[in-house]
């Protein structure tokens, strides 16, 4: 089985077709059919179906292509990192939950990068594209905020992809919810009194709750308004009584969200305080970080430093 072959697989899905797909590929069907074959005898799987209305993958076929395409994707970003290195000879990639402290220091590290070129990337996304970008190597690191809970329930997926956690902090957590809010004037709140207001939380679609990068996975609460951008959530706390939880910053000053008069939010301290929460970074096991990523890795802790600020001096 060769990396072409997993090509040609991949090109009959997409053309539903092997006709279709020889004339892509510039070869013969019976040649790519062959190909094809050769493949699925190896594998001890059949791949391919053919209908009245085309060439149909079956179950393991599905299941087959979609690991073909991330062969295929790491394949090439190996190719391009090595052939266009002199042009862009600084690499770095970073997949992170929606946490404002690790897109500040991304934004600091932007300035320090070399002037002569450069290949960087930050993905904000779900939990469990994080674990599959590390593991895949789209991603150099990951940078995450978990229950104590949390952790023991993705120490298997940890397993699976051969990825480590390494903590960097353990922060509090706060409810935010706009100046204008009910319950914007208390010193403290708990989810009992939180519960009948609608609760804004990343949308981790069909992964399991304990995935979930707010700290209440465990909770049933009544109104749930899931998104997929950060953005968007702050639009929502801003225009309504929704509320949300994390570990962000007590005071805004650093983020431009906060500083909108007539939307500005607050965060408020749970008297019901959880367990604070594990930040701290994913990568590969074994995996030696390179001159950028341990350049972001220090200014990830300094930007988590700043969060971690006595209580009587938040607002």
């Amino acid at each position: 089985m060769t990396l072409q072959n997993l090509r040609y697989i991949v090109e009959v899905a997409r053309c539903r077709s092997f006709s279709q797909a020889a004339q892509s590929l510039f070869m013969s069907q019976s040649a790519l059919s062959a190909a094809v074959r050769d493949t699925e005898e190896e594998l001890g799987i059949r791949i391919f179906r053919r209908t009245n209305r085309g060439v149909m993958l079956t179950a393991d076929g599905e299941d087959c292509v979609r690991h073909c395409r991330e062969l295929i994707e790491r394949a090439d970003g190996l190719l391009t990192r090595y052939r266009e290195r002199d042009r862009a000879p600084a690499h770095f990639s970073v997949s992170a939950q929606h946490l404002p402290f690790a897109v500040r220091a991304f934004d600091e590290l932007l300035e320090r990068l070399p002037a002569g070129g450069y290949d960087v990337a930050f993905r904000e996304t779900e939990t469990h594209a994080i674990l599959q970008d590390v593991s895949a190597g789209r991603s150099e690191l990951g940078v995450a905020a978990f229950l104590p809970e949390q952790l023991a329930l993705i120490r298997g997926a940890l397993s699976n992809h051969d990825l480590l956690f390494t903590e960097l902090a353990r922060l509090n957590v706060y409810a935010f919810l706009r100046k204008r809010h009910p319950l914007a004037g208390r010193e403290r709140v708990s989810l009992a009194d939180l519960a009948a207001y609608p609760f804004v939380t990343y949308d981790q679609r069909r992964a399991p709750s304990y995935y979930s990068e707010e700290c209440v996975f465990f909770e049933s609460l009544k109104k749930n308004v899931h998104v997929c951008d950060r953005a968007t959530k702050m639009s929502i706390l801003r225009s309504t009584d929704a509320f949300s939880i994390g570990a962000d910053l007590p005071n805004f000053n650093l983020d431009i969200y906060f500083k909108r008069r007539n939307t500005e939010l607050v965060a408020l301290p749970f008297a019901d305080q959880p367990e604070p929460l594990r930040v701290g970074t994913l990568a590969k096991r074994g995996h030696v970080p390179g001159d950028i990523a341990r350049e972001y890795l220090r200014l990830l802790a300094e930007h988590i430093a700043k969060l971690k600020l006595p209580e009587r001096e938040a607002p």
